[in-house]
């Protein structure tokens, strides 16, 4: 039998037993016994007392916040990433200008030290009045994209310090995949 012939041979079997085998983040995860204990046991009391009560803490702080200053969760995102960019731009007029008109007001009582009447803070102001309109503009992107035959690994469009899809921030990145 020839070298080549032995080796291919080899390497037949070797692939073969890799290729039968499960790969690791698709193989059933067993937890030990410890394990086990302390997710029975121990966990329940960790969320219910330590982690809950922190995470509605901070909820709440945001909600108390926000309606400090009379905005609304949705104020907050950054008008510089160029999903949010895209959403503010097929947003209707009038809620384009309750955007600006509230963030106005924000900075404005900011400055001042001042914050809204209690009587005006009665207000749910996680209600996602942007989220429809981000929806919209991830896939006006990523039909953009497609359209363009645009990948990641693509770095032609990035000869600039933009990358041809409308942000006006330098050297900014995608966010909508």
């Amino acid at each position: 039998m020839s070298f080549y012939r032995a080796l291919s041979k080899n390497l037949i079997t070797t692939m073969a037993a890799r290729r039968s085998v499960v790969p690791w983040y698709q193989q059933e995860q067993k937890l030990s016994a410890f394990e086990e204990w302390t997710k029975k046991t121990l966990y329940p009391y960790w969320f219910y007392y330590v982690k809950g009560p922190y995470e509605r803490y901070c909820y709440e702080r945001l909600v108390a916040d926000l309606r400090m200053y009379g905005l609304m969760f949705d104020d907050k995102h950054d008008f510089t990433d160029p999903l949010i960019e895209r959403a503010l731009e097929i947003m209707p007029h009038d809620l384009h200008v309750g955007r600006y008109r509230r963030q106005m007001r924000a900075i404005e009582m900011n400055a001042k030290k001042n914050h809204l009447p209690l009587t005006e803070q009665n207000y749910d102001p996680m209600i996602p009045y942007l989220a429809p309109f981000i929806e919209e503009a991830k896939f006006q992107m990523q039909e953009e994209q497609e359209l363009l035959q645009f990948h990641p690994w693509d770095r032609r469009l990035y000869s600039g310090p933009t990358t041809g899809f409308g942000e006006t921030s330098h050297y900014s990145t995608f966010t909508s995949w």
